[in-house]
């Protein structure tokens, strides 16, 4: 994973880097509750479409998308993103793509962790000194 919420996995024919920034994310919004909506059901936010992929729960068309817009996010040509779909999602059962769409769509929201606590640590200037120069405690003083 990346801070900038790209991801790099292996998946169809080999590895590719999936990314969800802003636009993907609204396409995605647009697809999945525009889904639901037509059924009479209630719309959802990422982290319950996130929620729903952790527990192996989300529509199979949920999952292709967040796959496609990955690809897509990720530098794919839309054309290109569509065959991968066709030849790697289409013919195969949609529970095998459940983590590759959770992790994809969890580094979309959160970025890398690692990363992000790592640039924390190298840009800021307490890193790995230690903030107490004295031997106070900081328990509460007895009156």
């Amino acid at each position: 994973m990346s801070a900038d919420g790209s991801i790099s996995l292996i998946w169809g024919d080999g590895e590719h880097v999936f990314r969800l920034a802003i636009g993907q994310f609204r396409e995605l919004q647009e697809k999945v509750n525009g889904r639901r909506l037509a059924l009479g059901g209630q719309m959802v936010g990422p982290m319950s479409l996130l929620n729903q992929l952790r527990a192996n729960d989300a529509w199979p068309d949920d999952i292709r998308d967040v796959l496609r817009l990955g690809l897509i996010g990720g530098g794919m040509k839309p054309p290109e993103a569509h065959r991968m779909l066709v030849n790697y999602f289409d013919a195969t059962a949609p529970l095998e793509h459940m983590k590759p769409a959770f992790a994809v769509l969890l580094a979309g929201l959160a970025g890398s962790p690692g990363e992000s606590s790592d640039a924390k640590k190298k840009t800021s200037p307490e890193a790995g000194t230690n903030q107490s120069t004295s031997g106070e405690s900081t328990a509460t003083a007895q009156p």
